[in-house]
This record gives structure tokens, C-alpha cells and sequence, in this order.
């Protein structure tokens, strides 16, 4: 049986609550090197809802250094531009860190993949290196994963500009959720503790609208915890490759029945926006089951509903007004399929990677489709 801590925070008793899950759940850290990993996307404001929040990070970093823990904190920011030690200190994660903060980019390690599509990455030596890896994502959605938890945060593994390399070796949603698996294989974090002071909704990672929240989510279980951002969020957790593959591999379990909550149970959030590319497509009248006819059993049907409907959307400019021609999508375009011309022009090289919606530092580019569920 997994176990999901869900706690109500406030700014006062955010610590008390973290302290407790972490007593309720002893890691043995006394001695022990732990690396805390954020989501550390770029340069974005603290309270932004796009990383993780800094009063989070230095509530788990308290917690951790009063165990008797070696505490490092570091992350690999989406991107090419901005190194590690600036992003650092643009989002506020540096100062909450209590002098624990590292550049985790500036030795790295070639790992084999089981992969053939992928044979090798290459990732931060201090994730092989520490003890302890406590995992500190972000409860938002994503246009690539159809959210971003426990599974997808370890993706910061992943030195610099070699993610740009990845996301062209595996251009569609259901290779990238089995490299994100892979990559989740290589060192499994030993705890996660999602950020849910807010809820970021549609066009998430970066830019969808943030909503308050209010929660603390911590499980030894990646899956279960995933699964129970994604009932929250509105999701049948079996409807997203990523969870499927992570479960299918041993990850840990997607069954409600599975999971036991402590402190309080999940309740969907009203009204919640997801991308429609990951609602499953109804067969048209007079179809047979559409596009997905192929698939063999309803859970497959689903899944290749959602690959359709991915392979369906591109980014686009959705508002000039916005953009100021800083080139941050072209020089983050994996299959630089995108020209300034002055203002961003998306070629047909564009293999849906949505790196450029992820990392527009203001929010100009979206997803051609989406809307509320």
C-alpha cells in the first residue's frame, strides 16, 4: 500500500508541516549526503508558480540540515542561455537554500541507456554521487506530459543543452514519457514532496494561469503521487502515457485503491483547465472508433486518442504584443525550426516538442488548442 501525505499549508505552518511528514516518514539522513532537487525551469520569479517555491526549499532544507544531513541544492535549468548560479539567483532558490545551493551542471557523467533510440545521456554526477535524493517538483500542468510531478522533475537530471538533443531523439509524447522513465531509472529519487501552494492550470509549464492551492503533496511512491496530482487536476491518471509506462515498469501503482492518504484525500479542483490534447477523441458519427481503431483494449484506445490529438498541435505566436524579439525560442528549438522574421516564425520542422512555449521568458507562444474540462 503507498502512502501520499496531502497537508493544508499557510506561510506559518508550512515548516511544521514538512517537519512532520518528515518525522511520519524517516529517511535515516544523520551522516548522509542528500541533494533536494527543485524545479528549477529558469529564471522566473519565486512566487510565480512555474518553479518551486523558495519558502518550500527552505523548509525541506531545514528539516533535512536538522537531521544531520549534508544538504546540497541544485537543479539544471531548461534552456541554453542561462547558467545555473544566475537562475539560481533569479528565482530566489540560492538565498532559500541556506547556503546548501550548488551548481550541479559543472561536472557531469555519460550514462547508458537501455534505450536504442537513446543509448547514453548525460546527467549531473552528484545525482550518482549522494545519498539521499529528495525531489521537490511543481504542481502545474505540462503541454508535452499533460503534467509535470515527481516522474517528470527528475528530466533536471539532465545536463545544459543535452535536453534540447533528447527531445529530438524522442519527438513524439509516448517516446519522450519512456525516456523520461529511463531517466527516472537511473538514480529514483528516495522521496517527493510537491510543491501545491499553487496549481498551475492550461498552458502550463511556464504560462497557464496559477491558481492558490494551498497544499503540500509527499509520498515514497512517484507514481501514486503523480496519480494523485492528476486525480486532483481532473485526470483519469491511465489516460497519460507517462504514468502508464512509470507504473508498467514497476515505478509504483495508479490504483486508488492502492494508495492510502494521510492527512486529507484528493478532491478535484472546479473547473480545472486541462490541454485538450490530452482529452481522448470521440469517434466521430458514423466512425468506428476514429483513428484509434487499431488499439486493442480501452486503456490502448485512450492512449492513441492522445497521441492523435498531440500530433494535431504546433505552437504558434499567440500574442505579438508580448513578444520582444529576445530569440529565446529559435535558440531553444531542438530542430531549429524557428526564424525571426522578426517575430517568431514556426517552419515545418517542428517536431511538437513545445520548447519554446516551456521556455518563453513572456508568455507569447501557446498551444494551438486547448480548453477547459
Amino acid at each position: 500500500m503507498a502512502r501520499v501525505y496531502i497537508e493544508s499549508v499557510t506561510p506559518r505552518n508550512l515548516e511544521k508541516k514538512i517537519e512532520a511528514i518528515f518525522s511520519a516518514h524517516d529517511l535515516g539522513m544523520r551522516g548522509k549526503t542528500v541533494l533536494v532537487k527543485p524545479n528549477m525551469l529558469g529564471p522566473f520569479p519565486g512566487d510565480s508558480g512555474v518553479i518551486t517555491h523558495p519558502e518550500v526549499i527552505s523548509a525541506v532544507v531545514k528539516s533535512c540540515l536538522a537531521r544531520g544531513a549534508e544538504v546540497m541544492v541544485g537543479d539544471n535549468p531548461g534552456g541554453v542561455s542561462k547558467g545555473t548560479a544566475a537562475v539560481g539567483e533569479a528565482t530566489g532558490l540560492a538565498a532559500a537554500s541556506h547556503g546548501c545551493f550548488i551548481p550541479i551542471n559543472r561536472r557531469v557523467k555519460r550514462v547508458k541507456l537501455p534505450s536504442n533510440r537513446i543509448s547514453e545521456v548525460l546527467i549531473s554526477a552528484i545525482v550518482l554521487a549522494v545519498d539521499l535524493i529528495i525531489n521537490v517538483p511543481v504542481f502545474k500542468t505540462h503541454v508535452l506530459t499533460g503534467l509535470t510531478g515527481a516522474i517528470k522533475n527528475t528530466f533536471g537530471y539532465v545536463a545544459g543543452a543535452y535536453k534540447s538533443k533528447l527531445h529530438l531523439k524522442a519527438p513524439s509524447g509516448k517516446l519522450f514519457a519512456a525516456l523520461l522513465c529511463d531517466l527516472f531509472a537511473i538514480r529514483p529519487p528516495d522521496f517527493h514532496i510537491v510543491d501545491a501552494l499553487t496549481a498551475m492550470e492550461g498552458n502550463g509549464p511556464s504560462f497557464g494561469r496559477v491558481r492558490k492551492l494551498g497544499k503540500i503533496i509527499a509520498g515514497a511512491d512517484p507514481v501514486a503521487v503523480d496519480a494523485t496530482i492528476a486525480r486532483m487536476m481532473g485526470f483519469d491518471p491511465a489516460e497519460l502515457p507517462l504514468l502508464r509506462i512509470a507504473a508498467r515498469r514497476g515505478f509504483g501503482t495508479l490504483k486508488a485503491e492502492e494508495i492510502e492518504y494521510v492527512g486529507e484525500t484528493p478532491v478535484v479542483i472546479p473547473d480545472f483547465e486541462l490541454l485538450l490534447s490530452f482529452q481522448p477523441r470521440q469517434p466521430k458519427k458514423g466512425e468506428k472508433g476514429g483513428r484509434t481503431s487499431r488499439a486493442t483494449s480501452p486503456e490502448e484506445q485512450t492512449e492513441a486518442a492522445i497521441i492523435v490529438r498531440r500530433s494535431t498541435l504546433k505552437p504558434f505566436l499567440a500574442h505579438p504584443d508580448l513578444c520582444v524579439r529576445c530569440g529565446e525560442c529559435a535558440v531553444n528549438c531542438p530542430p531549429r525550426a524557428i526564424k525571426l522574421k522578426p517575430y517568431p516564425r514556426i517552419g515545418r520542422g517542428c517536431i511538437s516538442c513545445f520548447c519554446c512555449v516551456e521556455l518563453c521568458p513572456k508568455g507569447a507562444l501557446e498551444v494551438n488548442e486547448s480548453r477547459g474540462r
